[in-house]
């Protein structure tokens, strides 16, 4: 005799799946209406699909209603930090870079953006320190890029880019304005390792470019 109600195996994955069953409260909606603004700036999303996508940002209970309005805007979606196994992106795989057509743009208005640890590198990448300080670390960084882009953008803040000791950076069309220009960096990598080819103006702030120092080392062996 057959049972009626029958209950599969992914019905108890969705009712054990934080990101469908977890509360969201004013943090999480308040994160994913900078990303919303941000894309908004950048020209990614118009005016239109940014107020419809706030309304439903507004109206979300749970992760999973934010991943269907942000999955074509971030490669972090809101879901993962609530699932175990998730924190790399779902669109890179851990050690190769991001394919993307537009770079990654990282602002310093007020505060500072240190980009440290283990993170996706896209091919190109955009510095706009206009008032605080940007931070590039690629000492734990894994990637298959050969050449990765940096353009900066004047300001008054400043970029650094630290690099492991096989990597190079090359700051020949990097202008300085008023402000300095310095790396201790080989212009050429060991091999095939990537080489950061760094374009732009620094304005009124500074670029350097420098290998792991003891307060990095001290960071990592943690």
């Amino acid at each position: 005799m057959s049972n009626s109600s029958s209950h599969s195996p992914d019905d108890d994955r969705a009712e054990n799946d934080p990101a469908k069953t977890y509360r969201i409260g004013h943090k999480e909606r308040d994160e994913a209406i900078e990303v919303l603004r941000e894309a908004a700036g950048d020209g990614r999303i118009t005016v239109e699909e940014l107020d419809e996508r706030m309304e439903k940002v507004h109206a979300a209970r749970f992760p999973i209603d934010l991943d269907e309005v942000l999955s074509d805007l971030t490669i972090q979606l809101p879901s993962d930090r609530f699932r175990p196994g998730t924190a790399v992106s779902r669109s890179a795989p851990a050690g190769r870079a991001i394919e993307s057509g537009k770079p990654l743009v990282i602002k310093a208005g007020w505060e500072s953006d240190l980009r440290r640890g283990r993170w996706q590198v896209p091919p190109s990448i955009r510095c706009e320190p206009s008032m605080s300080n940007v931070e590039l670390n690629f000492l734990e960084v894994e990637t298959d890029l050969e050449v990765i882009h940096v353009e900066v953008v004047a300001g008054m803040g400043s970029v650094v880019v630290v690099v492991p000791d096989d990597w190079a950076v090359n700051v020949d069309d990097l202008s300085k304005s008023w402000g300095s220009v310095k790396s201790v960096v080989n212009a050429i990598p060991e091999g095939r390792r990537p080489t950061i080819v760094v374009t732009g103006s620094i304005g009124m702030g500074s670029f350097r470019a420098r290998f792991a120092n003891f307060l990095d080392r001290r960071r990592m062996a943690k």
